[in-house]
Protein backbone atom coordinates (compact mmCIF):
# COMPACT_ATOMS: atom_id res chain seq x y z
CA UNK A 1 0.00 0.00 0.00
CA UNK A 2 1.37 3.40 -1.00
CA UNK A 3 0.64 6.94 0.13
CA UNK A 4 2.25 10.38 0.09
CA UNK A 5 3.30 11.92 3.40
CA UNK A 6 4.20 15.61 3.86
CA UNK A 7 6.78 16.62 6.48
CA UNK A 8 7.98 20.13 7.35
CA UNK A 9 11.66 20.89 8.01
CA UNK A 10 11.69 23.02 11.18
CA UNK A 11 14.98 24.69 10.30
CA UNK A 12 14.23 25.75 6.71
CA UNK A 13 10.42 25.82 6.77
CA UNK A 14 10.26 23.74 3.58
CA UNK A 15 7.63 21.01 3.24
CA UNK A 16 8.89 17.77 1.69
CA UNK A 17 6.82 15.04 0.08
CA UNK A 18 7.67 11.40 0.78
CA UNK A 19 6.38 8.27 -0.93
CA UNK A 20 5.33 5.98 1.91
CA UNK A 21 5.17 2.26 1.04
CA UNK A 22 3.96 -0.40 3.48
CA UNK A 23 5.12 -3.99 3.00
CA UNK A 24 4.60 -7.12 5.06
CA UNK A 25 7.84 -8.41 6.64
CA UNK A 26 7.52 -12.22 7.07
CA UNK A 27 10.45 -12.29 9.51
CA UNK A 28 9.26 -9.52 11.84
CA UNK A 29 5.61 -10.50 11.11
CA UNK A 30 4.48 -6.91 10.80
CA UNK A 31 4.15 -4.12 8.26
CA UNK A 32 7.34 -2.18 7.57
CA UNK A 33 7.18 1.32 6.11
CA UNK A 34 9.76 2.62 3.68
CA UNK A 35 9.91 6.26 2.62
CA UNK A 36 11.45 7.88 -0.42
CA UNK A 37 11.75 11.64 -0.79
CA UNK A 38 10.00 12.82 -3.95
CA UNK A 39 10.84 16.51 -3.60
CA UNK A 40 9.62 19.66 -1.86
CA UNK A 41 6.21 21.36 -2.05
CA UNK A 42 5.99 24.59 -4.01
CA UNK A 43 4.30 27.08 -1.57
CA UNK A 44 2.52 28.95 -4.40
CA UNK A 45 1.26 26.23 -6.72
CA UNK A 46 1.21 23.29 -4.28
CA UNK A 47 3.01 21.14 -6.83
CA UNK A 48 5.76 18.72 -5.86
CA UNK A 49 9.09 19.96 -7.20
CA UNK A 50 11.34 16.94 -7.83
CA UNK A 51 14.72 16.74 -6.14
CA UNK A 52 17.64 17.73 -8.29
CA UNK A 53 19.72 14.79 -9.41
CA UNK A 54 23.46 14.66 -9.01
CA UNK A 55 24.87 17.09 -11.53
CA UNK A 56 27.88 16.01 -13.48
CA UNK A 57 30.72 18.47 -12.97
CA UNK A 58 31.79 20.21 -16.17
CA UNK A 59 35.22 21.21 -14.91
CA UNK A 60 38.39 19.44 -13.82
CA UNK A 61 38.75 18.68 -10.11
CA UNK A 62 42.24 18.75 -8.57
CA UNK A 63 42.80 17.21 -5.14
CA UNK A 64 45.91 16.61 -3.04
CA UNK A 65 46.50 12.88 -2.61
CA UNK A 66 50.23 12.53 -1.90
CA UNK A 67 50.29 13.50 1.79
CA UNK A 68 47.40 11.35 2.97
CA UNK A 69 48.45 8.42 0.76
CA UNK A 70 51.94 8.58 2.28
CA UNK A 71 50.60 8.80 5.84
CA UNK A 72 48.01 6.06 5.32
CA UNK A 73 50.70 3.69 4.07
CA UNK A 74 52.80 4.44 7.16
CA UNK A 75 49.81 3.97 9.49
CA UNK A 76 49.19 0.55 7.95
CA UNK A 77 52.86 -0.41 8.05
CA UNK A 78 53.28 0.27 11.78
CA UNK A 79 49.96 -1.39 12.72
CA UNK A 80 48.24 1.81 13.79
CA UNK A 81 45.42 1.52 11.27
CA UNK A 82 44.48 -2.01 12.33
CA UNK A 83 44.47 -1.05 16.01
CA UNK A 84 42.31 1.96 15.25
CA UNK A 85 39.92 -0.14 13.19
CA UNK A 86 39.42 -2.47 16.16
CA UNK A 87 38.80 0.43 18.54
CA UNK A 88 36.51 2.47 16.27
CA UNK A 89 34.99 0.10 13.69
CA UNK A 90 32.55 2.75 12.41
CA UNK A 91 34.70 5.87 12.68
CA UNK A 92 38.31 4.73 12.24
CA UNK A 93 38.56 6.45 8.85
CA UNK A 94 37.39 9.73 10.37
CA UNK A 95 39.80 9.41 13.31
CA UNK A 96 42.71 8.63 10.99
CA UNK A 97 41.86 11.63 8.80
CA UNK A 98 41.81 13.89 11.87
CA UNK A 99 45.20 12.53 12.96
CA UNK A 100 46.66 13.30 9.50
CA UNK A 101 45.32 16.85 9.73
CA UNK A 102 46.93 17.33 13.16
CA UNK A 103 50.17 15.76 11.97
CA UNK A 104 50.51 18.41 9.28
CA UNK A 105 50.91 20.97 12.05
CA UNK A 106 47.35 22.20 12.48
CA UNK A 107 46.17 22.65 16.07
CA UNK A 108 42.62 23.98 15.52
CA UNK A 109 40.24 21.22 14.44
CA UNK A 110 37.66 23.71 13.19
CA UNK A 111 39.76 24.24 10.07
CA UNK A 112 39.61 20.58 9.05
CA UNK A 113 36.62 21.08 6.73
CA UNK A 114 38.57 23.19 4.24
CA UNK A 115 41.60 20.91 4.50
CA UNK A 116 39.47 17.82 3.80
CA UNK A 117 37.91 19.48 0.76
CA UNK A 118 41.37 19.89 -0.76
CA UNK A 119 42.79 16.51 0.32
CA UNK A 120 41.71 12.99 -0.50
CA UNK A 121 41.34 11.45 2.97
CA UNK A 122 40.47 8.00 4.36
CA UNK A 123 37.09 9.49 5.35
CA UNK A 124 36.32 10.05 1.67
CA UNK A 125 34.31 13.29 1.97
CA UNK A 126 34.53 16.75 3.56
CA UNK A 127 34.72 16.54 7.35
CA UNK A 128 32.15 18.73 9.06
CA UNK A 129 32.35 20.15 12.56
CA UNK A 130 29.47 17.93 13.66
CA UNK A 131 31.43 14.86 12.49
CA UNK A 132 34.41 15.79 14.68
CA UNK A 133 32.23 16.56 17.71
CA UNK A 134 30.44 13.22 17.33
CA UNK A 135 33.77 11.41 17.08
CA UNK A 136 35.19 13.10 20.18
CA UNK A 137 32.12 12.29 22.26
CA UNK A 138 32.25 8.61 21.23
CA UNK A 139 35.84 7.97 22.37
CA UNK A 140 35.92 6.55 25.91
CA UNK A 141 37.85 4.12 28.11
CA UNK A 142 36.46 1.14 26.18
CA UNK A 143 37.81 2.66 22.97
CA UNK A 144 41.25 2.98 24.53
CA UNK A 145 41.14 -0.58 25.85
CA UNK A 146 40.30 -1.96 22.39
CA UNK A 147 43.02 0.17 20.82
CA UNK A 148 45.74 -0.86 23.31
CA UNK A 149 44.82 -4.53 22.94
CA UNK A 150 46.04 -4.51 19.33
CA UNK A 151 48.58 -1.71 19.53
CA UNK A 152 50.47 -3.47 22.36
CA UNK A 153 51.22 -6.36 19.98
CA UNK A 154 53.43 -4.06 17.87
CA UNK A 155 55.93 -3.76 20.77
CA UNK A 156 58.04 -6.88 21.31
CA UNK A 157 60.06 -7.37 24.50
CA UNK A 158 60.96 -3.70 24.87
CA UNK A 159 61.68 -1.82 28.07
CA UNK A 160 59.50 1.21 28.63
CA UNK A 161 59.65 4.55 30.37
CA UNK A 162 56.93 6.83 31.72
CA UNK A 163 57.05 10.60 31.76
CA UNK A 164 54.56 13.26 32.82
CA UNK A 165 53.81 16.35 30.76
CA UNK A 166 51.92 19.56 31.41
CA UNK A 167 50.68 21.41 28.32
CA UNK A 168 49.01 24.82 28.46
CA UNK A 169 45.92 25.86 26.51
CA UNK A 170 45.67 29.27 24.88
CA UNK A 171 42.08 30.13 25.72
CA UNK A 172 42.77 31.35 29.26
CA UNK A 173 45.64 32.18 31.55
CA UNK A 174 43.70 30.98 34.57
CA UNK A 175 41.11 28.40 35.54
CA UNK A 176 37.62 29.21 34.29
CA UNK A 177 34.29 28.48 35.94
CA UNK A 178 31.29 27.66 33.75
CA UNK A 179 27.76 27.91 35.19
CA UNK A 180 24.74 25.98 33.93
CA UNK A 181 21.09 26.55 34.79
CA UNK A 182 20.46 23.52 36.99
CA UNK A 183 23.95 22.11 37.48
CA UNK A 184 26.80 23.03 39.84
CA UNK A 185 29.66 25.16 38.54
CA UNK A 186 32.32 23.33 36.52
CA UNK A 187 35.96 24.36 36.86
CA UNK A 188 37.92 24.13 33.62
CA UNK A 189 41.69 24.04 33.92
CA UNK A 190 43.79 25.65 31.18
CA UNK A 191 46.41 22.89 31.53
CA UNK A 192 46.35 19.29 30.34
CA UNK A 193 48.46 16.83 32.36
CA UNK A 194 49.33 13.53 30.72
CA UNK A 195 51.27 10.39 31.64
CA UNK A 196 52.93 8.92 28.56
CA UNK A 197 54.40 5.42 28.19
CA UNK A 198 57.10 5.09 25.51
CA UNK A 199 59.43 2.38 24.29
CA UNK A 200 63.04 2.82 25.41
CA UNK A 201 64.14 1.20 22.16
CA UNK A 202 62.75 3.75 19.69
CA UNK A 203 60.70 6.28 21.72
CA UNK A 204 57.44 5.07 20.17
CA UNK A 205 54.41 5.96 22.35
CA UNK A 206 52.47 2.96 23.63
CA UNK A 207 49.84 4.40 25.95
CA UNK A 208 48.78 7.52 27.81
CA UNK A 209 46.41 8.68 30.52
CA UNK A 210 45.09 12.11 31.47
CA UNK A 211 46.00 12.91 35.09
CA UNK A 212 45.15 15.73 37.52
CA UNK A 213 48.82 16.53 38.27
CA UNK A 214 52.38 15.24 37.99
CA UNK A 215 53.53 12.69 40.62
CA UNK A 216 54.67 14.16 43.92
CA UNK A 217 55.68 11.11 45.94
CA UNK A 218 56.15 7.35 45.82
CA UNK A 219 52.40 6.75 46.19
CA UNK A 220 51.76 8.65 42.95
CA UNK A 221 54.53 6.69 41.24
CA UNK A 222 53.01 3.36 42.22
CA UNK A 223 49.55 4.54 41.25
CA UNK A 224 50.55 5.54 37.74
CA UNK A 225 52.50 2.30 37.30
CA UNK A 226 49.48 0.23 38.34
CA UNK A 227 47.35 1.94 35.66
CA UNK A 228 49.36 0.15 32.97
CA UNK A 229 49.83 -3.21 34.72
CA UNK A 230 47.24 -4.87 32.48
CA UNK A 231 49.45 -4.03 29.46
CA UNK A 232 52.05 -6.48 30.82
CA UNK A 233 55.01 -4.13 30.56
CA UNK A 234 58.22 -5.97 31.56
CA UNK A 235 60.22 -3.08 33.05
CA UNK A 236 59.25 0.55 33.52
CA UNK A 237 61.64 3.43 34.19
CA UNK A 238 60.08 6.57 35.66
CA UNK A 239 61.40 9.82 34.15
CA UNK A 240 60.97 12.53 36.78
CA UNK A 241 61.58 16.27 36.93
CA UNK A 242 63.51 18.24 39.53
CA UNK A 243 60.29 19.16 41.41
CA UNK A 244 60.11 15.52 42.50
CA UNK A 245 63.75 15.36 43.60
CA UNK A 246 63.78 15.73 47.37
CA UNK A 247 65.81 13.65 49.82
CA UNK A 248 62.70 11.83 51.06
CA UNK A 249 61.48 10.99 47.55
CA UNK A 250 64.95 9.92 46.43
CA UNK A 251 65.22 7.66 49.50
CA UNK A 252 61.85 6.11 48.62
CA UNK A 253 62.88 5.40 45.02
CA UNK A 254 66.17 3.74 45.92
CA UNK A 255 64.78 1.84 48.92
CA UNK A 256 61.95 0.27 46.88
CA UNK A 257 64.18 -0.43 43.85
CA UNK A 258 62.03 1.64 41.52
CA UNK A 259 63.65 2.14 38.15
CA UNK A 260 64.10 5.88 37.66
CA UNK A 261 65.78 8.70 35.76
CA UNK A 262 65.50 11.99 37.57
CA UNK A 263 66.75 15.51 37.06
CA UNK A 264 68.41 16.71 40.26
CA UNK A 265 68.57 20.44 41.10
CA UNK A 266 72.08 21.78 41.89
CA UNK A 267 71.26 22.12 45.59
CA UNK A 268 70.48 18.40 45.89
CA UNK A 269 73.40 16.87 47.87
CA UNK A 270 74.32 14.14 45.38
CA UNK A 271 74.11 16.59 42.45
CA UNK A 272 76.20 19.28 44.13
CA UNK A 273 78.81 16.77 45.26
CA UNK A 274 79.05 15.42 41.69
CA UNK A 275 79.36 18.89 40.16
CA UNK A 276 82.20 19.81 42.52
CA UNK A 277 83.88 16.50 41.74
CA UNK A 278 84.05 17.17 37.96
CA UNK A 279 84.04 20.98 37.79
CA UNK A 280 87.79 21.36 37.23
CA UNK A 281 88.09 18.65 34.56
CA UNK A 282 84.78 18.50 32.68
CA UNK A 283 85.87 21.09 30.05
CA UNK A 284 88.07 18.63 28.20
CA UNK A 285 87.73 17.95 24.47
CA UNK A 286 87.33 14.26 25.24
CA UNK A 287 84.08 15.14 27.03
CA UNK A 288 82.68 17.31 24.22
CA UNK A 289 79.34 16.11 22.81
CA UNK A 290 76.62 17.48 20.54
CA UNK A 291 73.13 16.60 21.77
CA UNK A 292 70.02 17.65 19.85
CA UNK A 293 72.10 20.23 17.98
CA UNK A 294 73.51 21.81 21.16
CA UNK A 295 77.05 21.59 22.55
CA UNK A 296 77.76 20.10 25.98
CA UNK A 297 80.65 18.80 28.00
CA UNK A 298 79.47 15.48 29.44
CA UNK A 299 80.81 13.24 32.20
CA UNK A 300 79.28 10.20 33.90
CA UNK A 301 80.32 8.00 36.78
CA UNK A 302 78.96 5.48 39.23
CA UNK A 303 78.09 6.86 42.66
CA UNK A 304 76.24 5.62 45.74
CA UNK A 305 73.34 6.97 47.73
CA UNK A 306 73.09 5.33 51.16
CA UNK A 307 74.70 2.17 49.83
CA UNK A 308 72.67 1.95 46.61
CA UNK A 309 74.37 2.58 43.27
CA UNK A 310 73.34 5.35 40.94
CA UNK A 311 74.65 6.55 37.58
CA UNK A 312 75.24 10.30 37.69
CA UNK A 313 75.28 12.11 34.34
CA UNK A 314 76.60 15.67 34.36
CA UNK A 315 76.18 18.09 31.46
CA UNK A 316 77.79 21.52 31.25
CA UNK A 317 77.11 24.26 28.69
CA UNK A 318 79.32 27.36 28.63
CA UNK A 319 76.60 29.25 26.81
CA UNK A 320 73.98 28.35 29.41
CA UNK A 321 76.40 29.21 32.23
CA UNK A 322 76.92 32.72 30.93
CA UNK A 323 73.24 33.37 30.20
CA UNK A 324 72.05 31.83 33.46
CA UNK A 325 74.43 33.81 35.65
CA UNK A 326 73.62 37.03 33.78
CA UNK A 327 69.89 36.53 34.36
CA UNK A 328 70.59 35.63 37.98
CA UNK A 329 72.46 38.89 38.57
CA UNK A 330 69.61 40.83 36.97
CA UNK A 331 67.11 39.16 39.28
CA UNK A 332 69.28 39.96 42.31
CA UNK A 333 69.30 43.64 41.33
CA UNK A 334 65.50 43.60 41.23
CA UNK A 335 65.40 41.94 44.65
CA UNK A 336 67.80 44.55 46.09
CA UNK A 337 65.57 47.42 44.93
CA UNK A 338 62.49 45.68 46.33
CA UNK A 339 64.15 45.26 49.72
CA UNK A 340 65.32 48.87 49.86
CA UNK A 341 61.88 50.23 48.94
CA UNK A 342 59.98 47.73 51.10
CA UNK A 343 57.96 46.44 48.11
CA UNK A 344 58.07 42.66 48.40
CA UNK A 345 57.33 40.02 45.75
CA UNK A 346 56.22 36.69 47.30
CA UNK A 347 58.00 34.65 44.61
CA UNK A 348 61.32 36.34 45.55
CA UNK A 349 61.15 35.46 49.26
CA UNK A 350 63.75 32.71 49.02
CA UNK A 351 66.15 35.06 47.19
CA UNK A 352 65.78 37.69 49.91
CA UNK A 353 66.71 35.20 52.62
CA UNK A 354 69.54 33.43 50.78
CA UNK A 355 71.38 36.12 48.84
CA UNK A 356 71.03 39.24 51.00
CA UNK A 357 72.08 40.31 54.48
CA UNK A 358 69.49 42.74 55.85
CA UNK A 359 70.27 44.87 58.87
CA UNK A 360 67.88 47.30 60.51
CA UNK A 361 69.68 50.35 62.00
CA UNK A 362 68.46 53.61 63.54
CA UNK A 363 69.55 55.31 60.33
CA UNK A 364 67.51 52.99 58.14
CA UNK A 365 67.74 49.60 56.49
CA UNK A 366 71.04 48.22 55.22
CA UNK A 367 70.84 45.73 52.33
CA UNK A 368 74.08 43.97 51.45
CA UNK A 369 74.53 41.13 48.96
CA UNK A 370 75.74 37.81 50.35
CA UNK A 371 78.84 37.37 48.19
CA UNK A 372 79.59 33.86 49.40
CA UNK A 373 76.10 32.61 48.45
CA UNK A 374 76.27 34.34 45.07
CA UNK A 375 79.60 32.74 44.22
CA UNK A 376 78.25 29.37 45.34
CA UNK A 377 75.46 29.81 42.77
CA UNK A 378 78.03 30.68 40.11
CA UNK A 379 79.78 27.37 40.83
CA UNK A 380 76.77 25.43 39.53
CA UNK A 381 75.57 27.77 36.76
CA UNK A 382 75.34 25.98 33.40
CA UNK A 383 75.31 22.49 34.96
CA UNK A 384 72.55 19.97 34.34
CA UNK A 385 72.45 16.72 36.36
CA UNK A 386 70.52 13.50 35.66
CA UNK A 387 70.62 10.55 38.07
CA UNK A 388 69.45 7.02 37.25
CA UNK A 389 69.75 3.53 38.66
CA UNK A 390 69.18 1.93 35.21
CA UNK A 391 70.30 4.21 32.34
CA UNK A 392 74.10 4.10 31.98
CA UNK A 393 74.51 6.03 28.72
CA UNK A 394 74.44 9.84 29.28
CA UNK A 395 73.27 10.56 25.72
CA UNK A 396 70.33 8.18 26.00
CA UNK A 397 69.49 9.54 29.44
CA UNK A 398 69.43 13.08 28.08
CA UNK A 399 67.22 11.97 25.18
CA UNK A 400 64.67 10.31 27.47
CA UNK A 401 64.46 13.38 29.67
CA UNK A 402 64.33 15.81 26.72
CA UNK A 403 61.39 13.84 25.24
CA UNK A 404 59.22 15.52 27.86
CA UNK A 405 59.67 18.94 26.23
CA UNK A 406 58.83 17.52 22.83
CA UNK A 407 55.68 15.85 24.14
CA UNK A 408 54.51 19.01 25.87
CA UNK A 409 54.95 20.93 22.62
CA UNK A 410 52.95 18.33 20.68
CA UNK A 411 50.04 18.49 23.17
CA UNK A 412 50.14 22.29 23.45
CA UNK A 413 47.00 24.33 22.83
CA UNK A 414 44.60 21.39 22.62
CA UNK A 415 41.84 23.32 24.39
CA UNK A 416 42.07 26.46 22.23
CA UNK A 417 39.57 29.29 21.90
CA UNK A 418 38.08 28.23 18.56
CA UNK A 419 37.59 24.54 19.42
CA UNK A 420 36.70 24.84 23.11
CA UNK A 421 33.05 25.78 22.67
CA UNK A 422 32.36 24.43 19.18
CA UNK A 423 33.67 20.95 20.00
CA UNK A 424 32.64 21.04 23.69
CA UNK A 425 36.22 20.65 24.90
CA UNK A 426 35.20 22.04 28.29
CA UNK A 427 33.74 18.58 28.98
CA UNK A 428 35.99 15.76 30.18
CA UNK A 429 34.50 13.38 27.60
CA UNK A 430 35.29 15.45 24.52
CA UNK A 431 38.68 16.53 25.87
CA UNK A 432 39.47 12.83 26.36
CA UNK A 433 38.69 12.19 22.69
CA UNK A 434 40.72 15.20 21.57
CA UNK A 435 43.79 13.95 23.46
CA UNK A 436 43.39 10.53 21.81
CA UNK A 437 43.48 12.09 18.33
CA UNK A 438 46.61 14.00 19.30
CA UNK A 439 48.15 10.76 20.60
CA UNK A 440 47.62 9.18 17.18
CA UNK A 441 49.38 12.12 15.52
CA UNK A 442 52.26 11.99 18.02
CA UNK A 443 52.69 8.26 17.42
CA UNK A 444 53.02 8.71 13.68
CA UNK A 445 55.35 11.69 14.19
CA UNK A 446 57.61 9.50 16.34
CA UNK A 447 57.85 6.82 13.64
CA UNK A 448 58.55 9.37 10.91
CA UNK A 449 61.36 11.02 12.89
CA UNK A 450 62.84 7.58 13.71
CA UNK A 451 63.02 6.69 10.02
CA UNK A 452 64.52 10.09 9.20
CA UNK A 453 67.22 9.60 11.84
CA UNK A 454 68.12 6.20 10.36
CA UNK A 455 68.61 7.50 6.81
CA UNK A 456 71.50 9.82 6.03
CA UNK A 457 69.59 11.34 3.11
CA UNK A 458 66.77 12.51 5.40
CA UNK A 459 68.86 13.74 8.34
CA UNK A 460 68.54 17.46 8.83
CA UNK A 461 65.17 17.51 7.03
CA UNK A 462 62.07 18.48 8.96
CA UNK A 463 59.16 16.05 8.83
CA UNK A 464 56.88 18.87 7.69
CA UNK A 465 59.20 19.44 4.74
CA UNK A 466 58.60 15.83 3.71
CA UNK A 467 54.82 16.20 4.05
CA UNK A 468 54.96 19.44 2.07
CA UNK A 469 56.86 17.70 -0.73
CA UNK A 470 54.33 14.87 -0.72
CA UNK A 471 51.50 17.40 -1.15
CA UNK A 472 52.84 18.07 -4.68
CA UNK A 473 51.31 14.76 -5.79
CA UNK A 474 47.86 15.65 -7.17
CA UNK A 475 44.91 13.75 -8.59
CA UNK A 476 43.14 15.38 -11.56
CA UNK A 477 39.62 14.25 -12.49
CA UNK A 478 38.57 15.53 -15.95
CA UNK A 479 34.97 15.31 -17.25
CA UNK A 480 34.65 12.69 -19.96
CA UNK A 481 37.55 10.59 -18.66
CA UNK A 482 36.72 7.68 -16.37
CA UNK A 483 40.31 7.25 -15.20
CA UNK A 484 41.81 10.17 -13.23
CA UNK A 485 45.27 11.55 -13.96
CA UNK A 486 48.10 11.86 -11.41
CA UNK A 487 51.04 14.22 -11.41
CA UNK A 488 54.46 12.65 -11.85
CA UNK A 489 56.44 11.49 -8.82
CA UNK A 490 60.03 12.72 -9.06
CA UNK A 491 63.08 10.70 -8.04
CA UNK A 492 63.50 12.55 -4.72
CA UNK A 493 59.97 11.58 -3.63
CA UNK A 494 60.53 8.02 -4.79
CA UNK A 495 63.62 7.81 -2.56
CA UNK A 496 61.65 9.15 0.40
CA UNK A 497 58.90 6.60 -0.16
CA UNK A 498 61.48 3.84 -0.41
CA UNK A 499 62.99 4.89 2.94
CA UNK A 500 59.56 4.57 4.58
CA UNK A 501 58.62 1.34 2.81
CA UNK A 502 55.83 3.01 0.83
CA UNK A 503 54.90 1.47 -2.52
CA UNK A 504 54.15 4.30 -5.01
CA UNK A 505 52.45 1.93 -7.48
CA UNK A 506 49.55 1.45 -5.03
CA UNK A 507 48.65 5.13 -5.37
CA UNK A 508 46.74 4.46 -8.60
CA UNK A 509 45.19 1.17 -7.51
Amino acid sequence: MSSIVYLKNKDTGKVYAYLNESKWDPVKKKCVCKRKCLGHLDPETGDIVPNRGKKEKDYAVVSTVGTTFFLEQIAERIGLRNALRSALPDDWRLALSCAFYLLEGHSVLQGIRYWSMDHQTPYGKPIEEKDVERLLSSIDENTLFAFYRDWRDEFHGSDFYILSTESVSSYSSRSERISFNDLPDMTVSPTVNINMVLSMKDDMPLAYSVIPRSPRDLTDIRRRESEYRWLDLPRITHVLDKDFCSSDNFDSLTRTNQRFLIRAPPEFPLARESIIRVKDRIMDLANYRTIEGKSFFVMSFLNYWKGRKCYVHIYFSTEDAENEFSLFLGLLEECRLELEKGVYVPEHRDYYDKYFIITETPGGRSVVQNGEAIMAYNDVAGFFVLISNTVKDPLRAFGYYLRKDGMEARFENIRNRRDRTALKLYTDQNLFGRVFLQFLAVTMHSHITNVMDDHAMLKGTGYRDILHEMSAIKKVSIPGFKTPFYTNINNALLEVMKAFGVDPSSLRS
